[in-house]
């Protein structure tokens, strides 16, 4: 979905460490819209910190319940980052499909 192939340049669009730190981000925000999320047996559950893995193939261990809803915000987020001017497009489409996927998820 981001469209991340290695151009010219020999660099991604978008650095690991990035959309790891976007990932952090989008944690936050489903803790500010889905506090149950972060519930187990009634208990508050610490909220996971992810770092960037040694090995970048690895697979950052999300809820499968949340997953789609992540993936949403982290190429929305990273697309806002990479271009400000993307307000009324695919950027915006994205997040706003966030948290509509956070708040079917509660229903």
């Amino acid at each position: 979905m981001l469209n991340d192939e290695v151009p010219i340049s020999g660099l991604p669009r978008y650095a690991d460490a990035e959309l790891v730190a976007v990932v952090n981000d989008g944690v936050q925000q489903v803790r500010a819209k889905r506090p149950d999320a972060f519930l187990r047996f009634g208990l508050r559950v610490t909220l996971p910190i992810y770092s960037l893995p040694a090995d970048s193939s690895t697979e950052l261990p999300f809820d499968d319940m949340f997953y789609a809803a992540m993936l949403y915000y982290v190429v929305g987020r990273s697309e806002l980052t990479e271009d400000t001017f993307t307000d009324d497009g695919r950027a915006v489409a994205l997040t706003g499909k966030f948290v509509q996927q956070l708040l079917r998820v509660a229903s």
